[in-house]
């Protein structure tokens, strides 16, 4: 173990730092424990005789599970971070290596609470050994009309229902895609917490808090106003583009404010970037934009965009006078 560290910190000082590699391995075995777990809380009956709702057997014993191990992994991890940072005792880096710590946090945050997913997964892989897509596909050919029935005298017409009706409505694919952008979307927040704290410190966090909150009051008055004035739809544009003018004045008046006052600004923007980027898309979605877009993965690439070019930000103000 020493020598690994060892060897990451003289090679990949960034990985040594961010403790990724410890971490990705270990919820890598959370993950392959927790598709086990899926894969033997169900059997045949459940899918054959009944509606199978696909978070049932979560609850309570894996998501305590979950809970728990995702906690220890994020708060261990916090620690071990906070012994050594970078970035703010100037350590030689640059924009990328910046941007690569962002994507090194989001990669460790996703890991280490997304263990449903796997434990859905483990669900799937044991339908698909009962019943095989071939076996269903001959299912509907020989009952194709079950689908519009419910009730069943004879035990295998009730059978052929149920493998069909959870076959596509409650296992698969389409269903573990929809729960992987809902967490992705939440390590893409918690991430960006821990990147503005990393970047800057607690205290400009907390009062980029204070100062989003101030702003939201103003807005609110202001929109009383505005909303009888040009319609409601004038209401969410206000917000969206109040977002956008605090993230260019992050930019414009860095160097002419104290540091403490960008510092603020920037924590602003890093976090208000992702709410005012989805009230966009869902605005004009329909309109310039298809109405099909995955709208969390948008974002999200819109989010890694932006942390990219805004590394160059944080870096410029880093180098500014106390």
């Amino acid at each position: 173990m020493k020598k690994i560290e060892q060897y990451l910190l003289e090679r990949y000082p960034s990985l040594w730092n961010t403790k990724i590699v410890w971490l990705l391995g270990i919820a890598l075995c959370a993950h392959l424990f927790f598709f086990l777990f899926g894969f033997f809380s169900v059997n045949e009956e459940d899918f054959s005789t009944k509606y199978f709702g696909t978070i049932e057997k979560f609850f309570p014993i894996a998501f305590l599970l979950n809970f728990v191990i995702s906690t220890l992994l994020l708060v261990g991890w916090l620690v071990q971070m906070s012994k050594n940072n970078a970035f703010k005792h100037f350590y030689p880096s640059n924009a990328l290596k910046l941007f690569g710590q962002f994507v090194q946090y989001f990669l460790i945050v996703f890991a280490s609470i997304s263990f449903f997913i796997s434990f859905v997964m483990g669900e799937d892989v044991r339908f698909r050994c009962h019943y095989s897509s071939s076996y269903v596909a001959s299912l509907k050919l020989q009952y194709p009309t079950i689908e519009n029935k419910m009730d069943y005298d004879d035990p295998q017409l009730q059978e052929a229902y149920y493998v069909i009706t959870n076959a596509e409505n409650k296992i698969g694919v389409v269903k573990i895609l929809g729960y992987l952008d809902v967490f992705m979307m939440i390590a893409l927040f918690f991430s960006l917490i821990v990147f503005c704290v990393r970047v800057t410190n607690v205290r400009s966090f907390l009062f980029g808090i204070v100062f989003s909150h101030v702003l939201a009051l103003l807005l609110a008055i202001l929109s009383i106003i505005t909303v009888f004035a040009l319609g409601g739809n004038s209401v969410a544009w206000l917000y969206i583009l109040t977002a956008y003018l605090m993230i260019f004045a992050s930019v414009y008046l860095l160097g002419h404010i104290s540091k403490l006052h960008s510092a603020i600004l920037i924590n602003f923007s890093l976090i208000v970037f992702v709410p005012a980027s989805y009230s966009t898309l869902l605005l004009i979605e329909g309109r310039l934009l298809p109405s099909s877009l995955p709208n969390n993965y948008v974002i999200l690439a819109a989010t890694f965009v932006f942390i990219y070019f805004y590394s160059r930000v944080l870096h410029q103000w880093k180098a500014g006078a106390e």
